[in-house]
């Protein structure tokens, strides 16, 4: 099965939330980020995200 294919299956889930990534960036060409989750669930994947977005 090709990934197109893949992507093409239906998935029956939950939504559990929203991680929403702002970015932004300075006069001087510096980037930042700010990361807004819409519950406390989520928040561990908005930890890895930042983590991440910390490297770049």
């Amino acid at each position: 099965m090709s990934n197109k294919q893949k992507d093409l299956l239906p998935i029956e889930a939950k939504k559990c939330g929203t991680v929403t990534v702002s970015v932004y960036k300075d006069d001087a060409s510096h980037s930042f980020f700010y990361i807004e989750t819409d519950n406390e669930d989520i928040l561990p994947v908005s930890y890895v995200i930042e983590d991440t977005l910390s490297l770049y």
